[in-house]
Protein backbone atom coordinates (compact mmCIF):
# COMPACT_ATOMS: atom_id res chain seq x y z
CA UNK A 1 0.00 0.00 0.00
CA UNK A 2 1.53 3.82 -1.05
CA UNK A 3 1.43 6.04 1.76
CA UNK A 4 -0.10 9.93 0.81
CA UNK A 5 2.27 12.36 1.75
CA UNK A 6 0.81 15.19 2.40
CA UNK A 7 1.52 18.60 0.58
CA UNK A 8 2.56 21.62 2.58
CA UNK A 9 1.86 25.27 1.03
CA UNK A 10 4.63 27.14 -0.20
CA UNK A 11 5.04 31.08 1.27
CA UNK A 12 3.61 32.16 -1.75
CA UNK A 13 0.61 30.17 -1.22
CA UNK A 14 0.09 30.98 2.13
CA UNK A 15 0.52 34.43 1.53
CA UNK A 16 -2.68 34.27 -1.01
CA UNK A 17 -4.36 32.22 1.27
CA UNK A 18 -3.96 34.79 4.01
CA UNK A 19 -5.13 37.54 1.60
CA UNK A 20 -7.73 35.26 0.66
CA UNK A 21 -9.09 35.21 3.82
CA UNK A 22 -8.90 38.58 4.90
CA UNK A 23 -11.60 39.77 2.89
CA UNK A 24 -14.12 37.25 3.81
CA UNK A 25 -16.76 38.10 5.94
CA UNK A 26 -18.62 35.55 8.21
CA UNK A 27 -22.66 35.62 7.67
CA UNK A 28 -25.57 34.89 10.04
CA UNK A 29 -26.56 31.58 9.13
CA UNK A 30 -30.52 32.83 10.35
CA UNK A 31 -29.78 36.25 7.59
CA UNK A 32 -28.94 34.18 5.18
CA UNK A 33 -31.80 31.39 5.44
CA UNK A 34 -34.11 34.32 5.53
CA UNK A 35 -32.83 36.69 2.65
CA UNK A 36 -32.58 33.20 0.05
CA UNK A 37 -36.20 32.57 0.95
CA UNK A 38 -38.00 35.99 0.90
CA UNK A 39 -37.21 35.98 -2.48
CA UNK A 40 -39.48 33.05 -3.25
CA UNK A 41 -43.38 32.93 -3.14
CA UNK A 42 -44.83 30.08 -1.53
CA UNK A 43 -47.55 28.50 -3.25
CA UNK A 44 -50.29 26.74 -1.69
CA UNK A 45 -50.69 23.13 -3.01
CA UNK A 46 -52.47 21.64 -0.65
CA UNK A 47 -56.12 22.13 -1.98
CA UNK A 48 -54.89 19.78 -5.04
CA UNK A 49 -53.58 16.58 -3.59
CA UNK A 50 -55.85 13.93 -2.52
CA UNK A 51 -57.09 13.70 0.78
CA UNK A 52 -55.07 10.56 2.54
CA UNK A 53 -57.53 7.53 3.75
CA UNK A 54 -58.45 7.59 6.74
CA UNK A 55 -56.99 4.63 8.60
CA UNK A 56 -58.80 2.78 11.21
CA UNK A 57 -56.55 2.47 14.80
CA UNK A 58 -55.95 -1.79 15.05
CA UNK A 59 -54.18 -3.86 17.59
CA UNK A 60 -51.72 -6.60 17.14
CA UNK A 61 -53.91 -9.66 16.79
CA UNK A 62 -57.21 -8.20 15.84
CA UNK A 63 -58.84 -10.05 13.19
CA UNK A 64 -58.47 -7.89 9.68
CA UNK A 65 -62.14 -6.75 8.01
CA UNK A 66 -62.26 -7.56 4.70
CA UNK A 67 -62.21 -5.55 1.94
CA UNK A 68 -63.83 -5.89 -1.39
CA UNK A 69 -61.52 -8.21 -2.93
CA UNK A 70 -61.48 -8.83 -6.84
CA UNK A 71 -62.65 -11.90 -8.35
CA UNK A 72 -59.93 -13.47 -10.66
CA UNK A 73 -60.95 -15.98 -13.12
CA UNK A 74 -60.17 -19.80 -12.40
CA UNK A 75 -57.50 -20.05 -15.55
CA UNK A 76 -57.92 -23.73 -15.86
CA UNK A 77 -61.67 -23.55 -15.62
CA UNK A 78 -64.63 -21.62 -18.11
CA UNK A 79 -65.01 -17.79 -17.48
CA UNK A 80 -68.64 -18.21 -16.55
CA UNK A 81 -68.00 -19.65 -13.04
CA UNK A 82 -66.05 -16.75 -12.38
CA UNK A 83 -68.70 -14.04 -10.45
CA UNK A 84 -68.44 -10.79 -12.44
CA UNK A 85 -67.14 -7.29 -10.24
CA UNK A 86 -69.38 -5.20 -12.96
CA UNK A 87 -72.97 -5.51 -14.18
CA UNK A 88 -74.30 -8.14 -16.14
CA UNK A 89 -74.57 -6.91 -19.54
CA UNK A 90 -71.48 -5.60 -20.06
CA UNK A 91 -69.62 -8.83 -18.37
CA UNK A 92 -71.65 -10.69 -20.64
CA UNK A 93 -69.95 -8.65 -23.49
CA UNK A 94 -66.30 -8.74 -21.95
CA UNK A 95 -66.58 -12.61 -21.76
CA UNK A 96 -67.51 -12.67 -25.66
CA UNK A 97 -64.91 -9.91 -26.75
CA UNK A 98 -67.45 -7.63 -27.81
CA UNK A 99 -66.38 -4.56 -25.66
CA UNK A 100 -63.50 -2.22 -27.74
CA UNK A 101 -60.28 -2.79 -26.84
CA UNK A 102 -58.19 0.24 -25.64
CA UNK A 103 -54.79 -1.12 -24.87
CA UNK A 104 -52.43 -4.33 -25.07
CA UNK A 105 -49.82 -4.83 -23.74
CA UNK A 106 -47.30 -8.09 -24.15
CA UNK A 107 -45.01 -9.23 -21.84
CA UNK A 108 -43.40 -12.41 -23.84
CA UNK A 109 -39.74 -13.21 -23.56
CA UNK A 110 -39.84 -10.55 -20.27
CA UNK A 111 -38.43 -12.29 -16.67
CA UNK A 112 -40.84 -11.66 -13.94
CA UNK A 113 -39.59 -8.67 -12.45
CA UNK A 114 -39.64 -7.17 -15.67
CA UNK A 115 -43.23 -8.07 -16.78
CA UNK A 116 -44.77 -6.70 -13.45
CA UNK A 117 -43.05 -3.45 -13.53
CA UNK A 118 -44.32 -3.13 -17.20
CA UNK A 119 -47.72 -4.25 -16.25
CA UNK A 120 -47.68 -1.84 -13.50
CA UNK A 121 -47.04 1.14 -15.74
CA UNK A 122 -49.01 0.23 -18.34
CA UNK A 123 -52.25 0.19 -16.21
CA UNK A 124 -51.16 3.23 -14.36
CA UNK A 125 -51.06 5.14 -17.44
CA UNK A 126 -54.16 3.25 -19.08
CA UNK A 127 -56.26 4.22 -16.13
CA UNK A 128 -54.96 8.18 -15.91
CA UNK A 129 -55.75 8.28 -19.60
CA UNK A 130 -59.11 7.27 -18.67
CA UNK A 131 -59.28 3.56 -21.05
CA UNK A 132 -61.52 1.02 -19.56
CA UNK A 133 -60.72 -2.44 -21.20
CA UNK A 134 -57.02 -3.77 -22.13
CA UNK A 135 -55.35 -6.89 -22.79
CA UNK A 136 -52.64 -8.47 -20.90
CA UNK A 137 -50.89 -10.99 -23.53
CA UNK A 138 -48.99 -13.47 -20.74
CA UNK A 139 -48.62 -16.13 -23.39
CA UNK A 140 -49.40 -19.84 -22.58
CA UNK A 141 -45.80 -20.52 -21.15
CA UNK A 142 -44.27 -24.03 -21.08
CA UNK A 143 -46.83 -27.01 -19.33
CA UNK A 144 -44.27 -27.61 -15.89
CA UNK A 145 -45.79 -30.96 -14.51
CA UNK A 146 -48.74 -30.34 -11.53
CA UNK A 147 -48.68 -28.27 -8.08
CA UNK A 148 -49.86 -29.72 -5.02
CA UNK A 149 -53.64 -29.27 -5.80
CA UNK A 150 -53.13 -31.40 -9.15
CA UNK A 151 -53.50 -28.61 -10.76
CA UNK A 152 -50.86 -27.63 -14.50
CA UNK A 153 -48.64 -25.33 -13.86
CA UNK A 154 -48.54 -22.87 -17.24
CA UNK A 155 -46.10 -20.42 -16.86
CA UNK A 156 -44.81 -18.01 -14.55
CA UNK A 157 -46.29 -15.03 -15.84
CA UNK A 158 -49.36 -16.19 -16.92
CA UNK A 159 -49.87 -17.54 -12.86
CA UNK A 160 -48.14 -14.40 -11.46
CA UNK A 161 -50.54 -12.13 -13.38
CA UNK A 162 -53.61 -12.51 -10.08
CA UNK A 163 -51.09 -11.50 -7.67
CA UNK A 164 -49.82 -9.00 -9.40
CA UNK A 165 -53.27 -7.20 -10.29
CA UNK A 166 -54.62 -7.66 -6.92
CA UNK A 167 -51.28 -5.87 -5.37
CA UNK A 168 -51.94 -2.48 -3.80
CA UNK A 169 -50.59 -0.44 -6.41
CA UNK A 170 -52.81 -1.28 -8.91
CA UNK A 171 -56.16 -3.27 -7.52
CA UNK A 172 -57.79 -0.11 -7.07
CA UNK A 173 -57.91 0.82 -10.91
CA UNK A 174 -58.91 -2.54 -11.86
CA UNK A 175 -62.14 -4.15 -12.01
CA UNK A 176 -62.76 -7.22 -13.58
CA UNK A 177 -60.36 -9.78 -15.18
CA UNK A 178 -61.33 -12.33 -17.12
CA UNK A 179 -59.30 -14.93 -19.74
CA UNK A 180 -59.78 -13.42 -23.67
CA UNK A 181 -61.59 -15.16 -26.45
CA UNK A 182 -59.27 -16.97 -29.10
CA UNK A 183 -59.40 -13.93 -31.01
CA UNK A 184 -57.16 -12.14 -28.99
CA UNK A 185 -55.15 -14.69 -27.48
CA UNK A 186 -56.88 -17.17 -26.01
CA UNK A 187 -55.69 -18.84 -22.45
CA UNK A 188 -52.08 -16.86 -22.90
CA UNK A 189 -54.35 -13.67 -22.58
CA UNK A 190 -56.51 -11.68 -20.38
CA UNK A 191 -59.04 -9.09 -20.20
CA UNK A 192 -58.47 -6.35 -17.57
CA UNK A 193 -61.41 -4.06 -17.19
CA UNK A 194 -60.40 -0.78 -15.59
CA UNK A 195 -62.29 1.40 -12.75
CA UNK A 196 -63.76 4.79 -14.07
CA UNK A 197 -61.05 7.10 -13.48
CA UNK A 198 -62.34 9.94 -10.55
Amino acid sequence: MVKKTLKTLSQEDLELWKKITVQLKRNNPEVLIKNNISGFKIKKIAKSLPKAPELKPFFIGEKVSKKETLTFPDFNNDNKKSSPNMDKKNFNKLLKGKMEIEGTIDLHGLTADQAKIKLIAFIDRSYTLGKRLIIVITGKGKHKGYDEFQRPINGVLRQSLPDWLSGPSVSDKVLQVTQAQPKHGGTGAFYVYLRRKR
